[in-house]
């Protein structure tokens, strides 16, 4: 987990999974008895639209990571960062959604007795780490499904669209579970950013924080940019309805016939708006084979 990822777990629901609830309510502000100090009234904020947390009592305030270092007394970024991880395994990235929220349609096709679990599987992981995906940002994102298909047991990497279906992927299948549709992920949910990077499927989206963790000034942008990952090309009419809302939307779809043919459809309904950015990992075919084929040394 980087501090990018931490920053996007909602406040009011990690307050409530270690156990402080909200006192009182009004509009996006939810005000607390203090987590990190003896008081009898109120007089800790969370400002839910921005994310953010103030104590009155204190004089401070701040985001996810300074409050891990009032409740657990650490000093460094990279302390707070060590002791969120494991948490957000609990409650996966609940500003992007819950995993244990069941899918609009829980079976494709013959599959049958469909599970959703958080993502622990030996060979699971081992399969995002040859992809060079780290494997807490894996548990961030994803989550591991298993099913029945004709008499025999497989599972896979799960990761949620918006409408409940899932892409479904390990080191021999891809595929889907449910309806295909887009998934979106908002810096903040209540607000919409001027920009928003466009990818092809997840496997690249993940490549993008990977290397934005790593400060790749070639690959990622300086910008505070929205995410949404087309699942399938075959997705853009669906994406079309999201992205006019953005004044930027850069595009990190496949280096190949298909993802050019997306660009220039983007690009005739939105105009200027649309950014290519494949260049950017060319000549690779796109961002994980990009990320794959990095030495070490260079992440």
């Amino acid at each position: 987990m980087n501090i990018s990822q931490a920053k996007l777990i909602n406040l009011v629901e990690f307050l409530e999974k270690e156990g402080h609830k909200a006192v009182k309510q009004k509009g996006n502000t939810h005000w607390y008895i203090s987590p990190i100090r003896s008081e009898k009234t109120p007089s800790f904020k969370v400002d839910a639209r921005r994310n953010e947390w103030y104590d009155y009592g204190l004089g401070e305030g701040g985001d996810i990571l300074d409050l891990i270092k009032g409740l657990y007394n650490v000093r460094s970024t990279s302390e707070a960062l060590a002791i969120l991880a494991p948490k957000s395994n609990t409650f996966i990235n609940a500003m992007y959604h819950r995993k244990d929220a069941p899918p609009i349609r829980q079976e494709s096709g013959q599959m049958r007795n469909v599970a959703y679990h958080p993502l622990m599987h030996q060979a699971l992981l081992s399969y995002m780490m040859k992809r060079k995906i780290d494997v807490n940002l894996s548990r961030v994102y994803c989550c591991e499904v298993h099913y029945d298909l004709r008499d025999k047991h497989y599972f896979g990497i799960a990761f949620r669209n918006r409408i409940g279906g899932y892409e479904v992927r390990n080191q021999y299948y891809k595929g889907c579970i449910g309806h295909k549709d887009i998934t979106v992920i908002r810096q903040n949910k209540d607000v919409v950013q001027e920009h928003i990077i466009i990818f092809e499927g997840f496997m690249d989206f993940l490549s993008y924080l990977m290397l934005f963790d790593c400060k790749s000034n070639r690959i990622c942008l300086s910008y505070h940019c929205d995410y949404m990952i087309l699942n399938s090309i075959n997705c853009l009419d669906k994406a079309l309805a999201e992205l006019h809302l953005y004044k930027y939307v850069h595009s990190y779809l496949d280096n190949d016939d298909g993802g050019k043919r997306t660009f220039e459809s983007m690009k005739e309904a939105l105009g200027d708006t649309v950014i290519d950015e494949t260049y950017r990992f060319d000549p690779y075919n796109d961002l994980n084979d990009y990320l794959v084929k990095q030495p070490t040394s260079n992440l």
